[in-house]
């Protein structure tokens, strides 16, 4: 394991002793526009339809963690009837009719969604204690091949990315958590992936109980 990570005992991978970054306007702006760019519309098309499609009912509150730049609540407030958002800060104004909140565990959500925000959280283990019946997940998938592939790896950003999961170590840290897999892929491969002979980025989705 590479100097200043661990390896948890449900396999997700750490860094410790992080110093969080102090996530203002300027990082937010950057991010958005180096995660995103021009796919933003496409990529929350798609979560938005595999959402549908992976839980199979409609969706009355949905909360999306991490909203950023509220791309995905805009395309999802014209059909899930009360749509929220939480991020640390609140730089982009949310879309109108969505409501802000500022604790992820104080009320009950249909869907709570995490879209490359999880891997950000100084601590996770309040995913236990979040009250919904779906939870969905996009995050970088570390395979760790080796030392040398994960030091080199464009996703390990100390400071920044502290958790690193792949299929099998979400899907243990979930069920710890009380939630059970309903979809794992690496679909937003498909918009955001480069030709590099394995997955990219892993969704899933999880359901409570």
């Amino acid at each position: 394991m590479l100097e200043g990570y661990e390896k948890l005992s449900n396999g997700v991978i750490k860094h410790v002793d992080a110093t969080p970054l102090v996530y203002d306007e300027e990082y937010t702006i950057e991010y958005n526009a180096r995660q995103m760019g021009a796919l933003n519309d496409e990529l929350s098309y798609l979560r938005l339809g595999l959402l549908l499609g992976g839980i199979n009912q409609s969706m009355v509150k949905l909360l999306d963690v991490g909203y950023g730049d509220g791309n995905f609540l805009s395309k999802t407030k014209s059909i899930v009837k009360d749509c929220y958002g939480y991020d640390i800060p609140p730089v982009f104004p949310l879309p109108q009719g969505v409501e802000r909140v500022d604790n992820v565990t104080g009320a009950y959500y249909d869907v709570v969604t995490f879209f490359n925000s999880l891997e950000h959280m100084p601590e996770i283990d309040f995913i236990k204690n979040i009250q919904c019946k779906y939870l969905m997940i996009t995050t970088p998938w570390c395979h760790y091949f080796s030392d040398d592939w994960f030091e080199t790896w464009k996703h390990r950003k100390p400071n920044e990315h502290i958790w690193h999961f792949n299929d099998e170590t979400l899907t243990r840290f979930m069920n710890q958590s009380g939630y059970s897999v309903v979809h794992l892929s690496n679909v937003e491969d498909c918009l955001r992936g480069e030709k590099i002979g394995y997955a990219s980025y892993l969704t899933a989705i999880f359901r409570k109980g």
